[in-house]
């Protein structure tokens, strides 16, 4: 099979008809009888999906994407107004990055890449709602949901610029080597590396939700690291002090931040800990109500059990 396997790939890789994970499958198996890891890091993180302790390739950056906002003017609502990060307030988008990530598998992009567009969600949204409604008037105005749309078309041109790298790498293997012949692992180390290119650290940006993967304090969720979840969480408890105005839920709510605060602050927070504390905050928020203590909550709560179901908790 070995001798096989670069002519099989070659074969299949300019009809577009083939499906791309397959074409990927194999390349995971040539990765691995060549001992070229290089290639089957490549193709694993083209299938499972980029984490935020991998590296990702340029082809899969996009300029920040229009956000969609919903919010309530007085009895009016509103939704689907499409902004520019520039149009949000200062301060709201200054917590906006520049670049999104497209760090979803090769499978996923290819089923949502038929939408024709695609809503996304992140930490930094919810970060930079609150800071919104803190400058509102939120007795009458309120900004109830942030996120990113994306046109499907522009995820089936990642998928197709995956496809031209794979064509590239394999194109170079077969220039100068016979297709009934294995590869050296250095040839492939030398091609992946050459059409792949210079990567860097991202983080994930998911479907309806966020996903990151990190290591202890410099974990990162879309950018978000444990201390500024914390920031949230202080965002919070301010926002806490000021609207609540039973004295026992301030008192009961206020003293749930701060053990979650103290929770997470620690060297090396238990993650079973930090869920526990995080669902705490979260009915205690739900059960006094108002959408200002709410989404405040929302947003240091998500960040946090994000980073805490990707491992950047102990």
């Amino acid at each position: 099979m070995t001798n096989t396997l670069l002519r099989s790939i070659r074969e299949r890789i300019l009809d577009e008809s083939e499906p791309l994970d397959g074409l990927l499958r194999k390349c995971l198996l040539l990765g691995a009888e060549t001992g070229s890891n290089a290639l089957r890091d490549w193709a694993r993180s083209e299938l499972n999906g980029y984490s935020s302790d991998e590296s990702i390739p340029e082809y899969r950056v996009l300029p920040t994407p229009p956000i969609v906002m919903s919010s309530v003017s007085g009895n009016y609502l509103s939704k689907g107004q499409h902004l520019h990060r520039f149009e949000l307030p200062a301060k709201a988008s200054e917590v906006i990055p520049d670049q999104f990530h497209i760090t979803q598998p090769i499978g996923e992009l290819e089923q949502i890449s038929t939408s024709k567009s695609v809503s996304f969600i992140a930490p930094e949204l919810n970060l930079a709602k609150i800071i919104w409604n803190r400058s509102l008037d939120s007795d009458f105005q309120q900004i109830l949901d942030l996120s990113y749309t994306i046109a499907g078309s522009t995820l089936a041109g990642v998928m197709s610029k995956v496809r031209t790298q794979l064509v590239e790498i394999i194109a170079d293997l077969s220039s100068d080597i016979p297709l009934d012949e294995l590869p050296k692992k250095a040839q492939v180390d030398s091609a992946v590396s050459q059409r792949i290119g210079t990567q860097y650290n991202t983080t994930i940006h998911a479907t309806h939700g966020s996903t990151a993967i990190g290591n202890k304090a410099q974990a990162t969720i879309n950018g978000i690291t444990i201390e500024e979840a914390i920031q949230l969480l202080d965002a919070a408890r301010s926002i806490a002090s000021d609207k609540v105005a039973d004295d026992e839920d301030k008192a009961e709510l206020l003293e749930a931040i701060e053990e979650l605060r103290t929770v997470v602050s620690q060297p090396a927070p238990d993650t079973g800990h930090v869920v526990k504390e995080v669902g705490k905050l979260r009915k205690i928020a739900e059960r006094i109500g108002g959408a200002a203590l709410i989404a405040a909550v929302d947003g240091s709560a998500s960040a946090l059990m994000e980073l805490a179901m990707s491992g950047a908790f102990g």
